[in-house]
């Protein structure tokens, strides 16, 4: 049975280029409007999110669309969940453009190669790109709210509540929870079958836990002056001592790796199973 968004793109194919591109446009700006007047995007975010906007929807139609929207709109809702909880994090409030390219371009990277193979596995794997970044907003967001401090994924001792690298029973709980719910909307938009849907949310879930295991070992934190670790580089203007972690891996570096990686997996379960 077809879905609702998979008859749409059927008559946007129907029309003529210049007309998709009209409506392409149209639903951006109205979009880029949205997101400046929420705070939810800086200026570079709005320009970057249209960019990768236009490939999704170019590519991908309404079905791709509609997925990273609601990607889009659930993680600014959750992120601003924990904003005012976090206080060790590099980046809260308003996404920038490097916040934007290394939750969007793996997908976007997913669906180019759609474009050139043909190859519906690279729909699966756009979305497995999502889930995993859906995935590592719910465990932080939502996880910054449990009652028992965070332990580290690979020491399993306890680390600041928001610091990447630490992962909680609320917060994995969240991940899988959140990376599901992309497989089904990918179910429910591009018509995938079962095995596609587990494979998304499986590919999702491990994203996300290697984004604490890139977060707990190679991503660069800096030590404050009462001694615990944060992802600050500048405090009261004054730039902390690198504590560990190689400095040009920050958490934007992490979750552009972690992206790729739940696309990789999907790729390798898909050739597998």
């Amino acid at each position: 049975m077809r879905s609702l968004t998979m008859i749409a793109d059927e008559f946007l194919m129907n029309l003529p280029l210049y007309v998709r591109l009209i409506i392409i446009a149209v639903f951006l700006a109205v979009m880029a409007v949205f997101s400046y007047r929420k705070n939810l995007l800086t200026v570079s975010g709005i320009i970057t999110a249209m960019i990768l906007g236009f490939i999704v929807f170019y590519i991908g139609k309404v079905s791709g669309i509609a997925v990273f929207l609601f990607f889009f709109l659930s993680a600014s809702v959750l992120s601003r969940i924990s904003d005012s909880r976090n206080t060790v994090a590099e980046k809260t409030g308003k996404r920038d453009m490097m916040q934007v390219i290394a939750n969007g371009v793996p997908c976007c990277l997913m669906l180019v190669l759609y474009a050139l193979t043909g190859d519906v596995v690279f729909i699966g794997a756009f979305s497995a790109a999502l889930a995993e970044a859906e995935a590592d907003t719910a465990a932080s967001s939502i996880g910054i709210l449990s009652r028992k401090p965070p332990l580290s994924i690979i020491t399993f001792t306890p680390v600041p509540p928001g610091l990447s690298g630490g992962v909680s029973v609320l917060g994995t709980v969240s991940s899988l929870a959140f990376s599901f719910l992309i497989a089904v909307l990918n179910m429910g938009t591009f018509g995938s079958d079962l095995p596609t849907l587990l494979m998304i949310a499986a590919s999702g879930f491990l994203g996300s836990l290697f984004d604490s295991f890139l977060g707990a070992s190679v991503q660069v934190h800096y030590r404050k002056k009462d001694g615990t670790l944060t992802e600050k580089s500048v405090m009261d203007g004054e730039r902390l001592e690198r504590a560990r972690g190689i400095p040009f891996i920050d958490n934007d570096v992490v979750n552009l790796l972690s992206g790729m990686f739940a696309s990789a997996v999907f790729l390798a379960m898909s050739a597998v199973l």
